[in-house]
């Protein structure tokens, strides 16, 4: 199943009551304004997991590994956790195809933080969107999308 959370303190689980998943992803992230919503996350947990009635533990061993986004519908940075083969987590910042060496000429405005991106790695809700529903089927990014690491997270 996989763990919904907005600004990364109100959880559910992700489900097709009201929409299908796709739009309700693409709501979501359309959702963000940088204010009441300015992050969305999801991560996976097994379906035979007791994350309802017993959420600490699931998500002590879970949670680790997650997709986020953060900013506005309009402006907002996509960024994966995962744990590598060597058993470390690893914070990457997505983004389209580009030169990793290429300047960060462009901003993300999160709550107080102003973080530093190439415009490759900045997306709308729209363009999100397959990247989170990749990850919701997948539990990574898709193919042809970079990932910077960020050493210090």
């Amino acid at each position: 199943m996989i763990i919904e959370e907005t600004n990364s303190s109100v959880s559910s689980i992700l489900r097709d009551t009201y929409r299908p998943i796709p739009d309700q992803v693409r709501r979501m992230l359309g959702l963000l304004d940088n204010d009441e919503q300015f992050a969305w996350q999801i991560w996976w947990c097994p379906d035979d997991a007791d994350w309802m009635f017993n959420p600490k533990p699931v998500e002590e061993q879970h949670s680790g590994s997650y997709l986020q986004a953060g900013g506005t519908a309009e402006k907002m940075s996509v960024e994966l956790r995962r744990r590598e083969d060597d058993g470390e987590y690893r914070f990457y910042i997505v983004g389209r195809d580009h030169d990793l060496t290429e300047p960060l000429t462009e901003t993300i405005d999160v709550q107080a933080a102003h973080e530093p991106r190439h415009p490759a790695e900045l997306f709308t809700a729209d363009q999100a969107a397959p990247v989170f529903m990749h990850y919701v089927e997948h539990q990574t990014v898709p193919d042809g999308y970079t990932l910077r690491l960020i050493a210090d997270m």
